[in-house]
């Protein structure tokens, strides 16, 4: 079977839930992932490896924040000239690689390649949807009309929440088709050499840690407050800094208590985590985190720490005995102070256990293995 997967970001940007379902496919597949053009990056539009799999990028339309790029993008004749060059790539990249059209599964993630992707021949479309992406910062209102046509076309749909099960069955009218598939951890991963998350010696030596893009949908008025209100305690925010946030986190940053790191790698991410006592997911409310599942809450739980997170989305807030979920402000730094107080009471153990148990049913193994028996069905049904 050959796959072709339209990517909406680098292939070595992160390691997010493209990544993970992929490196788990079947044997037999052979897969090329097209990733789009970035201004900045490194862009290779000649066909390499990565491992098991074929990586290429492609020029996709993209949204432009602002600038000459911004506003001939407005224009749908200049979008059609964009998707005309990029249709004229995937097929030269698919036939240099010698896949077998007839038997050609399409994969979508990346909303602004559809009208490639769905002029592309082949067997099925499945898109898998894994974020708001016409609520991201800065989007252009035409944005909207892309993520309901990759709705409407796609043959299937996976949705990463229940929020995006709703948004993508209200763009295509139903909810056929339709499935909830969630993001997970590699949790065999957090489980190597491990040990029992540390206990501080008493409140004063609390460690509190977020891990991820510090960007506009980070509460960061809430790292404040809590950093404000317990100098005592350490906070570590671990990430980049993403365009829009960075009078904010330098602001966090010039805080005595607060401590800035850029990204680690994914190998060192639970190691990391042993150091600390409490980790953080503090996002806004709004259109685009309200259909957000973390990868980062499973990771956290892996690692058997307790969460304290803003309530900006339903799978935030089903894991109460390990998962604090408060408003903005006060309540948050109020969760923080009571999950502190009960870890000093050595109550820890009470909790990375049900933390671990939660984290092993969203392991990526589970839901590659749905996944691509879904892909497999479509392959087979047509």
């Amino acid at each position: 079977m050959d796959i072709v997967w339209f990517a909406e970001i680098k292939w070595d940007y992160l390691k997010t839930r493209k990544q993970q379902i992929i490196h788990r496919k079947p044997g037999d597949i052979r897969l090329l992932y097209l990733e789009p053009y970035v201004k900045g990056r490194r862009n290779r539009f000649s066909v390499r490896r990565e491992g098991d799999i074929f990586c290429a990028t492609v020029p996709f339309i993209k949204s432009v924040p602002s600038g000459m790029g911004r506003i001939a993008l407005d224009q749908p004749i200049f979008r059609y000239a964009v998707d005309r060059v990029a249709r004229f790539e995937v097929a030269r990249l698919i036939a240099k690689l010698g896949f077998d059209r007839d038997n050609l599964g399409k994969i979508l993630s990346n909303i602004y390649s559809i009208r490639v992707a769905s002029r592309t021949r082949g067997r099925f479309l499945l898109y898998d949807c894994n974020d708001a992406h016409a609520s991201f910062p800065g989007m252009p209102s035409w944005s909207e009309i892309y993520f309901r046509e990759a709705s409407r076309k796609a043959d299937a749909v996976f949705a990463s929440s229940k929020a995006l099960v709703s948004s993508v069955s209200d763009a295509r009218g139903s909810d056929a088709g339709v499935e909830y598939l969630g993001n997970g951890v590699d949790f065999a991963r957090f489980q190597t050499g491990q040990a029992e998350p540390l206990l501080p010696a008493d409140l004063t030596k609390v460690r509190i840690i977020y891990i991820g893009a510090l960007a506009p949908w980070v509460d960061f008025d809430s790292i404040q407050l809590l950093a404000e209100r317990h100098p005592e305690w350490e906070i570590a925010l671990v990430g980049p800094v993403l365009h829009g946030a960075e009078a904010e986190v330098a602001r966090l940053a010039a805080l005595q208590n607060v401590a800035r790191s850029e990204p680690v790698a994914y190998s060192e991410v639970p190691q990391l985590l042993r150091q600390y006592h409490i980790a953080l997911i503090p996002f806004r409310y709004n259109d685009l985190t309200k259909g957000v599942n973390p990868n980062k809450l499973y990771e956290y739980l892996a690692a058997g720490l307790p969460v304290v997170t803003t309530r900006f989305s339903e799978e935030v807030r089903i894991y109460p005995d390990v998962v604090q979920a408060a408003e903005p402000g006060e309540p948050f730094v109020t969760a923080c102070e009571a999950v502190a107080r009960s870890l000093a009471g050595d109550e820890n153990h009470e909790i990375s256990k049900p933390a671990r148990e939660i984290a092993r049913q969203n392991d990526w193994d589970n839901i590659a293995e749905t996944f691509w028996q879904r892909v497999n069905k479509l392959m087979t049904a047509r």
